[in-house]
């Protein structure tokens, strides 16, 4: 078999490929022909489509997969590179089932060179669910779902010693260095003051400056639980169904997976999915939801003010997200202004949650 993503491109698989990759796992099915489409707007990865059409179709056969490759923006290849995204998304899917193939497609195909930083996953397709839209929002009962999936996520490895076994994964004790060091993300906050000054309100600036100002002694300074993370956990890496579905929601995107704060996801769900008027109204009703779906997972030993605290903790979690991914990744329209958005809501979100007295004082 060929390598798609590494030796082929993607679009031009033919029915064989797919034949000899159906042998291998264990499809029974024909493939006589079939057509590939690129979908959706990824600015780390691209995502194609592939329908097929069957000289003979078992009764596990797809009617459709999902593959996602490398990038074709050579700024976006540097970035994956740099902070080994496509290295780590495919371990997260070969290593941990507990959650993928759970609360994530099912990857029929993973391959990954290390020389040449290229990557394939063909998943399942979960068509006909729909992405989670970020500049829009979401509602309680969709955050209620994506938190659910938070929960499965978490409880899965929670403060589970074998997440520092695997180098690959952000965040564990056998994990390099960051990439970008707490240093490099304040200049990136800088050059994204440059970039959108005058797209920002005062007070989110405020927030921001504060921030920078204590970034590293901020990112060493957290004392809770660890666990499997996404640290990506928005609307746009959440494929949404019916609530018959067997998968009514699908999480997508698993390149930033770690070990890390449980809350860190939650507060960067909460601040970036809902409005920034309905998340006042809502948010500690979700953090109770979220709360009792860890403790229905036989997690009891975290107590909900606890919680509480990291949740504000991380409320600045999503503004270096948000102006990092602006600073380093293709530039887009509608990539601006969803960073811009999140970069507002999550700025309220820590005003509003009194999260500035939680900063260290700057050296």
């Amino acid at each position: 078999m060929s390598r798609p993503g590494l030796d082929a491109n993607p679009l031009t698989l033919e029915a064989g490929w797919f034949n000899a990759l159906f042998d291998e796992i264990g499809i029974d099915a024909e493939v006589k022909g079939l057509t590939a489409k690129s979908i959706g707007t990824g600015q780390i990865g691209e995502n194609v489509r592939f329908v097929f059409d069957y000289a003979r179709k078992g009764a596990n056969a797809p009617e459709t997969l999902v593959g996602k490759f490398p990038s074709d923006s050579p700024e976006s290849l540097m970035t994956a590179k740099m902070l080994g995204h496509y290295e780590r998304e495919v371990n997260f899917y070969r290593t941990f089932p507990k959650v993928a193939g759970v609360i994530t497609p099912k990857a029929f195909y993973t391959d990954y060179d290390a020389e040449t930083n290229r990557f394939a996953l063909i998943m399942e397709d979960m068509a006909p669910s729909e992405q989670g839209d970020q500049l829009r929002g979401c509602s309680v009962a969709e955050a209620e779902r994506a938190l659910s999936a938070a929960a499965v996520m978490h409880a899965a490895h929670w403060n589970d010693p074998a997440l520092d076994t695997y180098a690959w994964l952000q965040g564990s004790e056998l994990a390099p260095p960051p990439a970008l060091a707490p240093e490099a993300v304040q200049g990136l906050w800088h050059g994204f003051k440059e970039r959108y000054g005058d797209r920002l309100e005062a007070d989110d600036i405020l927030v921001g400056d504060a921030y920078s100002a204590v970034l590293p002694a901020w990112s060493e300074s957290y004392e809770g639980p660890h666990a499997l993370t996404h640290n990506d956990f928005r609307l746009d890496n959440m494929l949404f169904g019916a609530d018959t579905a067997p998968k009514p929601l699908a999480v997508v995107d698993w390149q930033t997976a770690g070990k890390g704060a449980p809350a860190g996801d939650v507060a960067y769900f909460i601040g970036a999915g809902l409005t920034r008027e309905d998340r006042p109204q809502h948010e500690l009703a979700l953090l109770r939801f979220y709360h009792a779906r860890l403790e229905e997972a036989g997690i009891r030993d975290y107590p909900f003010e606890a919680l509480y605290d990291h949740y504000r903790w991380f409320s600045f979690y999503g503004m270096s997200v948000a102006f990092g991914a602006a600073m380093l990744v293709k530039q887009t329209e509608r990539g601006d202004e969803m960073f811009l958005t999140m970069l507002r809501r999550h700025a309220a979100q820590a005003r509003e949650n009194d999260a500035l007295n939680l900063l260290p004082n700057p050296a």
